[in-house]
């Protein structure tokens, strides 16, 4: 008697097993998140490509002796297409960082975004979320002051919210001074715990992508709008001058 049920547990598991297999979406046929609006001519003509990867390799490429900019190159798994396409499931990628080392090589899985010049991809310089799975399945990324202190963000309706991430997510804090503590991990955002800076605000995926967009990726533009947008911010500063 034993066998057979035996049997018919091999059977349960190799059905569960072709079931999963058949509802995960190969890279390639993986629609984007966000779709791309092609009667927008300025949108329309742009490469860009965002993307959740996990980390594969990131390493110092050489460049000019003049250069004021640390190269790298960049070699990511691609768990899930944001914006824009592309049809492998691993990518590969060049950029340049005033700053050192970029920062999101720091982190396993990152909302990124590169755009297609000459046949190259690049990174769109400094733009990047960490980003981790929340409670409810869905990508999120803790608060960053950087998503927020552009000048267009006046004019943009997001705002950071509570987020229930799987895990806690925090940032180490031990010897970092104050002022730049204030900074980067302010409250209510962060909530300051032994030597660490625990996230308890932050933006789904959509936000987090609508953030860059409407924001720096349009002052670059890669998007309409940035002429209509620094008109409005000269209005309303020709109007608070006159207060």
């Amino acid at each position: 008697m034993k066998q057979p049920f035996l049997i018919f547990l091999l059977c349960l598991a190799n059905l569960v097993c072709k079931d999963h297999l058949e509802k995960e979406t190969p890279i390639r046929d993986q629609k984007p998140l966000i779709n791309k609006n092609i009667s927008d001519p300025i949108e329309k003509k742009n490469t860009l490509f965002a993307f959740v990867g996990e980390k594969i390799d990131v390493s110092k490429i050489p460049v000019s002796e003049w250069s004021m900019d640390i190269g790298f190159k960049a070699k990511y798994k691609i768990l899930l297409k944001v914006y824009g396409n592309y049809t492998k499931d691993t990518i590969e990628f060049i950029g340049y960082d005033h700053y050192g080392f970029p920062e999101f090589a720091k982190f396993k899985n990152v909302l990124l975004f590169v755009s297609n010049n000459c046949g190259e991809l690049y990174h769109e310089k400094y733009m990047f979320n960490d980003v981790y799975k929340t409670k409810d399945g869905r990508w999120a990324g803790p608060y960053r002051n950087s998503d927020y202190n552009h000048p267009y963000i006046g004019l943009i309706d997001i705002k950071p919210e509570i987020i229930e991430f799987q895990d806690q997510i925090s940032y180490p804090i031990t010897g970092v001074r104050k002022e730049y503590l204030e900074m980067s991990y302010p409250a209510p955002y962060f909530k300051i715990s032994d030597s660490n800076a625990v996230a308890i605000y932050g933006n789904y995926l959509e936000d987090l992508f609508m953030l860059k967009k409407k924001t720096v990726l349009t002052a670059r533009g890669l998007f309409s709008g940035k002429k209509e947008i620094e008109k409005k911010l000269k209005e309303l500063d020709s109007k608070n001058v006159k207060k």
